[in-house]
């Protein structure tokens, strides 16, 4: 019997543990069910995936912004033409008190004007008088509130009471006025009533209340009573 004193008595040894004994106990999944559980466990890195190659292709097939354009000014090249060209103007109480009518008509957009061949132009007062105008050329505001006559301009006013003919003035170029409602000229210009002759270096003539206004030397033809 061995004393407890002795140094030569054996340690405990620990206890075995039989592992290949335990994994060869724990039973085999099926081949289907392994390849599920794989697919479950990596299904979120697979769904990032297929998230960051969508956006890869929205971003490709996305367009560019273009670049801002610069916007051009307008130029004088017509916009565009028409052949017989008529504008009416009305008053408040409705009927139309003028008409401008053209051949061919061009607008430019840059002055906002129209170019017209062939011009012929009515116009009523207030009372009714008539005044007519013809131009083998003329260039109108875009709103109609001004026309330039040119090449040839004559403009006839109806015969007044108390007057024997009509009154007409010519001139190489004459500018009706809508807004003023008047013509006006700085060329020279003659003015004819019946056998009368009058020429004159320019006028304005208002045409609500006849009034004729003659400028520059002045030299006339009148018949004798």
């Amino acid at each position: 019997m061995a004393s407890l004193d002795d140094d030569t008595s054996p340690l405990p040894l620990p206890p075995l543990v039989a592992t290949r004994a335990v994994d060869a106990a724990r039973p085999t999944l099926p081949r289907r069910e392994r390849w599920r559980q794989a697919l479950l466990g990596n299904l979120p890195l697979f769904l990032m995936a297929l998230l960051a190659g969508a956006t890869w292709w929205l971003v490709q097939q996305t367009p560019e912004p273009e670049p801002d354009r610069v916007a051009q000014a307008p130029t004088h090249e017509p916009d565009y033409e028409m052949h017989g060209f008529s504008v009416q103007h009305y008053g408040q109480a409705g009927p139309a008190r003028g008409v401008i009518e053209g051949e061919v008509v061009r607008h430019h957009p840059d002055t906002d004007t129209l170019e017209i061949d062939g011009l012929s132009l009515r116009w009523r007062d207030d009372a009714g008088n008539l005044l007519r105008a013809r131009a083998a050329h003329a260039i109108a505001q875009g709103d109609g509130s001004e026309v330039r006559l040119m090449g040839g301009a004559t403009v006839e006013r109806d015969r007044l009471p108390g007057e024997s003919a009509p009154l007409q003035f010519s001139s190489e170029e004459m500018v009706f006025d809508r807004r003023q409602d008047q013509v006006r000229s700085d060329r020279p210009v003659v003015l004819r009533q019946g056998a009368s002759v009058i020429e004159a270096r320019g006028l304005t003539y208002w045409h609500a209340d006849a009034r004729l206004e003659l400028r520059g030397a002045v030299r006339g033809r009148l018949p004798a009573r």
